[in-house]
């Protein structure tokens, strides 16, 4: 977990937020920020900070459906003669995720390690590079957040530019990179002690030490119970912010002269995505399809990574027909 780091700043300035926000657009960002849109919240391009929501839960969309969009065109070709030219997309705009909570600005970390190590993937990494990341701490939290018990509560390092924390009227401001200290320059609020990290009294504590256990219990007999409740519908894995499982489609013109690759994002808890060549289904039964995704998270990721894949959002859960939580379920395991 990343330590909270000496340099900070304050303003008292009431408008500090809509002066961040109209620094951000005039140096040429496109923003991107939680706004409400038929009664919920959800991450959308803004053009103004009036149609900004910054006292929100969480959105119902992640950064992700930005960043590794479904529906994501992979390359085109055409063929010329008897070549065949392809064609991959250039990102050339500058994104600017504003307001977004440390749950979601920490799930960016754990989609970068995936992401960008080797195969790289270079639209992502295009996207990542073009995108400034504004995290603005909770203010309110509800009972399925639990960022708390996976180390996400704040902030890791390579989340964002600069995090801003609200308390007693007054904005906390620490910039997490060079950017974010250019745009501490150019707004030049006053520096500060480092402020007190508002406690979310909502939250139930999970406590995970003993989680290295799980990767021995594979047979437990606790995996069947939970596994009954789940629908397999996905609705976890869609809402999740750090699921990149996906599937990718060929669609060819019927003349045979152009065509495109597409990305789709697919879910570990079909059976349909575990079917190899041949028709071989990998993980038959329900039970290890649920179990694969909590492996995933909390065994495999943090074997290779040193890091949860998961930041506690609540999504899952929220998103649950039968409310299944994922610590819960651990806790009864292990």
């Amino acid at each position: 977990m990343r330590k909270i780091p000496n340099e900070w700043f304050v303003s008292d300035d009431k408008d500090f937020l809509r002066s961040l926000f109209k620094l951000i657009k005039s140096r040429g960002y496109k923003v991107i920020a939680p706004t409400k849109k038929e009664g919920r919240i959800i991450l959308d391009y803004v053009n103004s900070f009036d149609e900004v929501e910054v006292r929100y839960i969480r959105t119902l969309n992640t950064p992700k459906h930005f960043l590794f969009p479904n529906g994501d065109c992979l390359f085109s070709w055409v063929k010329v003669n008897s070549d065949i030219n392809l064609k991959t997309h250039v990102f050339k705009e500058k994104w600017a995720f504003f307001g977004l909570h440390p749950c979601d600005a920490n799930s960016l970390v754990i989609l970068d390690k995936i992401l960008l190590g080797d195969p790289k993937d270079d639209i992502y990494a295009q996207r990542r590079r073009n995108s400034l990341i504004i995290i603005y701490d909770c203010e309110e939290s509800d009972e399925y957040c639990f960022c708390e018990s996976v180390n996400a509560r704040i902030p890791i390092e390579g989340s964002g530019d600069l995090w801003i924390i609200p308390y007693k009227g007054k904005y906390y401001i620490n910039p997490l990179s060079g950017r974010g200290k250019d745009i501490v320059k150019a707004l030049n609020p006053t520096p500060s002690e480092p402020p007190k990290i508002p406690s979310q009294t909502n939250k139930k504590f999970y406590n995970l030490s003993n989680i290295g256990a799980l990767k021995y219990l594979y047979e437990h007999e606790s995996w069947l119970k939970h596994s009954n409740k789940c629908l397999l519908c996905g609705a976890c894995t869609a809402s999740c912010p750090t699921c990149t499982c996906f599937d990718v489609l060929d669609f060819v013109d019927p003349s045979l002269i152009t065509g495109r690759r597409i990305r789709t994002w697919n879910s570990c808890t079909f059976r349909s995505f575990t079917i190899v060549a041949g028709g071989r289904v990998i993980r038959k039964e329900r039970v290890d399809r649920f179990k694969h995704r909590y492996y995933h998270k909390f065994v495999f990721i943090p074997e290779k990574y040193g890091i949860f894949g998961c930041t506690g959002c609540g999504r899952c859960v929220s998103q649950c027909h039968n409310r299944i939580h994922p610590l819960e379920v651990i806790l009864d395991v292990i």
